[in-house]
């Protein structure tokens, strides 16, 4: 799906999708297998005489394009009668349709012994197929056929719209109207505390770089062990950093912002070293191709687009506070707004996706996250952490950047393999928000007080902070009398 390689808009969008949100196989028509040959084993004939050309040699088409095909036959028997059918088939009827593709002899036009024609493609998803020539011979014991050795090999890829377009600015804007929102509610004496005493971001490294790459490997291998596509897709979203959606989610459900920001910036950063260490490791047993990059660009890219507006928002809260209490009151409201408006959004964009879900993906896409909340949260619980930052550190542990992981797919297979591979990244995505949505709805409906309006216990370091700032200010009276 080029549609993702457009920097930042990937990062979010797919976490609540359901990108896109974008084959047509996968599996229940299970990314079929290309190389389907059961139609040839019908066939046990000798090998014909005559033999078929095709106006093209590769046959490239975008879904719901409709091409005529021009087509020779050579080598026909004079003997052969003029009632004789050649019928043009498809050897995946869900990728294409084929019309006026039977023919008798008599209704093709012939010069010097060449009989030639043409009939009409409508391409229906993506994928690839082959079309292949049958002569249908009358005879006594019934009819027969034989099947010309020639095919001609179609490829279907998805055409990227005016949609797609409109759909990757709309979330660029939400990103960077919500991470300005970010920047103007952080507390900077609360991120250094953190970075001074990380033990919420060290839980969250392991989790996101020690136990997701391992789980989508198992999962993988257990659910899709033949499908090495499959399992690519599944570990590659399993290796991914953080994604900005969990910034969003921890907002929405009262978590730690300041806590979510830290982990999410050290896990774009550490992303550098560690998904090429898992790549080159477990994933060269899932893919010994050996031709899998590591887009580091894609990742600085998408890290330094999330710096610019919490920037801005860090500015205001220091230049323009007044501005930035006002934006505060709305970052809660705004990010449920965000999510409702782009989720809508990405199911009509992607909706041809849906196509490709088998109950594996959302087995295998559902578990990934589900598990690593559950982790993530067992983790925190373990190290002592408050509920508002172990519910953070789950909320880190199970969302990944699947952006990055269809970005990894388009250059390390081909087209439409990639699309098609991408349902698992999608499908992931569109399942990521589902547990924490119906905490949202639980705590609405039967909760008055949330972990938010939980007053805490002051720390050790934040009462230091108090009685330094009420001495000093002490000081400042008594310097004033004298």
């Amino acid at each position: 799906m080029s549609s993702v390689k457009y920097v930042f808009c990937a990062a979010v969008i797919l976490q609540f999708l359901a990108t896109g949100f974008a084959g047509n196989v996968a599996t229940n028509t299970t990314i079929k297998d290309i190389e389907d040959t059961n139609v040839l084993m019908d066939y046990e004939a000798n090998v014909p005489t005559w033999s078929v050309t095709f106006g093209e040699v590769l046959l490239n088409m975008s879904m719901f394009e409709v091409r005529t095909i021009e087509f020779e036959i050579h080598n026909i028997d004079p003997s052969w009668s003029e009632d004789y059918e050649f019928h043009i088939l498809t050897m995946d009827h869900d990728l294409l349709k084929l019309s006026h593709n039977i023919f008798k002899l008599k209704d093709l036009q012939s010069e010097n012994n060449v009989w030639k024609g043409n009939f009409t493609a409508e391409a229906i998803f993506l994928g690839r197929s082959e079309i292949y020539v049958e002569l249908h011979l009358p005879s006594s014991e019934g009819q027969q056929m034989e099947m010309a050795l020639e095919t001609l090999e179609v490829i279907v890829l998805r055409r990227i719209g005016t949609m797609d377009f409109v759909f990757q600015v709309l979330v660029g804007c939400f990103v960077m109207i919500l991470y300005v929102n970010f920047g103007a509610v952080l507390e900077l004496d609360a991120l250094k505390r953190i970075l001074i005493k990380p033990i919420g971001p060290a839980i969250g490294f392991v989790g996101q770089f020690i136990v997701m790459p391992i789980l989508s490997f198992l999962i993988g291998y257990f659910l899709f062990h033949d499908m090495i596509e499959l399992r690519l897709g599944l570990f590659f979203t399993g290796s991914t950093p953080g994604g900005g959606a969990s910034n969003i989610f921890t907002v929405v459900l009262n978590g730690n912002l300041n806590l979510s920001i830290t982990m999410t910036a050290i896990s774009n950063l550490a992303a550098f070293g560690m998904m090429p260490i898992w790549i080159f490791t477990l994933g060269a047993l899932i893919f010994k191709d050996g031709n899998l990059a590591v887009p580091y660009k894609t990742i600085a890219a998408m890290s330094f687009s999330l710096v610019i507006p919490l920037g801005i928002g860090l500015a205001l809260q220091k230049y323009a506070p007044t501005v930035a209490k006002k934006m505060s009151k709305i970052t809660k409201p705004l990010a449920l707004i965000f999510i409702i408006v782009i989720t809508g959004f990405a199911f009509t964009v992607n909706s041809y996706m849906f196509k490709l879900f088998s109950w594996k993906i959302l087995v295998a896409s559902s578990a990934l996250p589900w598990i690593g909340y559950i982790i993530g949260w067992l983790m925190a619980i373990v190290c002592r952490q408050s509920p508002r930052d172990a519910l953070t550190i789950a909320i880190e542990t199970g969302i990944q950047n699947t952006g990055i992981a269809i970005f990894m797919l388009s250059f390390t297979l081909p087209q439409p393999q990639a699309d098609m591979t991408s349902a698992v990244p999608v499908a992931n995505s569109m399942m990521t928000p589902i547990p924490l949505l119906i905490i949202y709805l639980i705590r609405k409906i039967f909760c008055r007080t949330s972990i938010e309006e939980v007053e805490e216990p002051p720390t050790k370091e934040a009462k230091i902070t108090e009685v330094e700032a009420i001495m000093e200010k002490g000081e400042r009276k008594v310097g004033q009398k004298l």
